[in-house]
C-alpha cells in the first residue's frame, strides 16, 4: 500500500521477523514513555516481549486471521519507521480499533502517522468492508491527536464510564477516545 505525500509513506504486512523490532520500539525506545506511561505511576512499566506476545498474537504477523487483527509496518523511503495496527473487526457494531506508534521520535511530528493511518482505513474499507474506526491515544500526547485529527479522527465526547463501555477499557487512565466514521 502507498500514497503520494511529502515523502511517500507505504505500509508493509509485518512478518514474524517484524515482531521484535516492533515490541523494541514500544518497550525500549526513546517513545516508550508516551506509548506505556502512566500518569499514576512515577515510572513507565516494563513490558516484557512474553506481554507482548501474549496481546499481539502471531496471527498479528501472518495473515492466518484477518479478522482477528494484524500489524503494518510504517515505511519511509524504505526504512521502517513505525507500526499501525487493527484489532480484532467488530461486525456488530461494524468497527475496528486502530493502534499506531513511530519507531523513534525523529519519526514524530512528520505527518508519517496521519498518512499511515489513512493507509490503513483505505485499505479496511477497501479489503475488509470496515466503514468505522476508533483510536484511543493517550491525552498527554497532544501531537498524536492532531495527527489522528488530520486523518479524519474526531473526539468522542462520552465520559470515561460511558466510552469503557461502549469501547472497552482504555490503554490509558487518561485516555481520549477518537473516531472517524465511513
Amino acid at each position: 500500500m502507498s500514497r503520494d505525500d511529502t515523502e511517500r509513506v507505504q505500509l508493509r504486512p509485518a512478518t514474524a521477523a517484524d515482531r521484535r523490532p516492533i515490541y523494541e520500539a514500544l518497550a525500549k525506545s526513546d517513545v516508550t514513555d508516551f506509548l506505556l506511561g502512566d500518569i499514576s505511576q512515577r515510572h513507565t512499566r516494563l513490558l516484557s516481549y512474553a506481554e507482548f506476545c501474549a496481546d499481539y498474537k502471531q496471527h498479528y504477523f501472518d495473515d492466518s486471521q484477518p479478522e482477528a487483527g494484524r500489524c503494518f509496518v510504517i515505511e519511509v523511503a524504505g526504512r521502517a519507521i513505525g507500526q499501525v495496527n487493527y484489532n480484532e473487526i467488530d461486525r456488530a457494531r461494524g468497527r475496528v480499533e486502530l493502534d499506531i506508534w513511530m519507531f523513534a521520535e525523529r519519526y514524530c511530528g512528520r505527518g508519517h502517522g496521519t498518512a499511515a493511518l489513512r493507509l490503513m482505513c483505505e485499505f479496511l474499507e477497501a479489503r475488509l468492508g470496515v466503514q468505522n474506526f476508533v483510536i484511543r491515544p493517550t491525552a498527554r500526547n497532544p501531537r498524536a491527536i492532531r495527527a489522528y485529527e488530520k486523518a479524519g479522527f474526531e473526539r468522542v465526547d462520552l465520559s470515561p464510564a460511558d466510552a469503557a463501555c461502549e469501547y472497552g477499557p482504555p490503554d490509558d487512565v487518561d485516555g481520549v477516545t477518537m473516531c472517524r466514521f465511513g
